[in-house]
């Protein structure tokens, strides 16, 4: 987390792609929010959410403006004032740089908009002294709002001087060609980088902030007992302080300790069984995946005799593809959500 805030605090492009689940999002959005209290400039737009460049364009001048107006909905509100006169030459103020009247939007091509809204954060900075960091998710979707986008973009970002971009992606062979490809539009834009864990260090303090701005006070044992029952996993232990948090206020409680920590686990548990399952279902459809997840589990040998090494091999491999395990050195494996080991292990002790 710290090389990753430091990096686009200087400036620096950066890739993170993995498939879903890992947390990608979440630390995208929790150093956002550490250049924030920088002073930075800050933008987050999800590809995966828009059907066209008019949707893209409007979403991204918004996020861009809130920074100068506060509001999620800035071209909206302006229209609305407009009409309603009251206030409005004041909010106007505020823009009035930027060559925004109001119904900018539908007096704009959509082409129009999209060049508008992709020049904005280089126009921001440059006039108010700023940095920006720009959060671009699920950016190989990209391509679905305008087949030409990823030219248009690279064509104004490269010109902008103190705008870093962070690009997420689940597809990971898509956002490596994007990047790393000589005839694609961003080749070498963006420093690839692995998706860093989170520490614990950084865990502790974010979730003892979390429970504090609702009233509940906690202990660090109970706060390391988080992390290490959800084994820093960002999706997990962010369920997990969700369902801890809904057994303090069901008791009636505003102190945080291991037993509700444990009880929260239970719940967080049996909430996660049918994701679990499906996963399990999914993996169990190629040859021997599920034995070698299985074996991997308990510690014992994954190949056997009469299975060929290429077999096994090709099962790890998926399970890395799968984000279910990554590898730590030759023949050593890890699970990347704690949590779905403890719930295969569960399940193999209650046969």
């Amino acid at each position: 987390m710290t090389s990753l805030v430091a990096r686009l605090s200087e400036g620096q492009s950066l890739m993170l792609a993995g498939p879903r689940r890992i947390g990608k999002t979440s630390l995208a959005y929790e150093a956002l929010r550490r250049l924030k209290e920088r002073g930075a400039y800050t933008a987050a737009v999800d590809f995966f959410r828009f059907s066209g460049k008019r949707d893209f364009a409007v979403s991204f001048i918004d996020a861009c403006l809130e920074n100068r107006t506060g509001l999620r909905k800035t071209l909206s509100t302006l229209k609305d004032r407009a009409r309603a006169l009251t206030g409005g030459a004041q909010f106007a103020l505020k823009l009035y740089d930027l060559e925004i009247s109001f119904g900018f939007p539908e007096k704009k091509s959509d082409d129009e908009l999209l060049d508008f809204a992709l020049r904005l954060p280089g126009i921001l900075t440059e006039r108010d002294d700023k940095r920006m960091v720009v959060l671009f998710d699920e950016f190989q979707d990209a391509a679905r709002i305008d087949r030409e986008i990823f030219k248009k973009m690279r064509a104004h970002f490269q010109t902008q001087k103190k705008v870093a971009y962070l690009f997420l992606g689940s597809k990971e062979g898509m956002m490596q060609a994007l990047f790393s490809g000589r005839k694609q539009a961003f080749y070498r834009f963006a420093t690839m980088l692995p998706i860093p864990a989170i520490s614990e260090d950084d865990w502790l303090p974010y979730i003892e902030r979390k429970f504090a701005s609702r009233g509940i006070t906690s202990s660090e044992p109970a706060l390391r007992e988080i992390v290490r029952l959800s084994g820093g996993h960002p999706q997990d232990t962010m369920f997990l302080c969700s369902e801890i948090y809904y057994v303090l206020l069901e008791t009636v409680t505003t102190t945080l300790s291991s037993e509700y920590v444990q009880l929260g686990y239970q719940r967080a548990m049996l909430a996660l069984a049918p994701f679990f399952d499906e996963i399990l279902d999914d993996l169990s459809s190629r040859p021997q995946v599920r034995r070698v997840l299985n074996d991997l589990a308990v510690g014992a040998n994954i190949y056997r005799e009469g299975v060929h090494p290429n077999t096994v091999k090709r099962a790890v491999d998926y399970l890395i593809s799968k984000a279910v395990i990554e590898r730590t050195a030759r023949g050593s494996y890890v699970f990347v959500e704690p949590m779905f080991l403890d719930y295969i292990l569960a399940k193999s002790t209650s046969f």
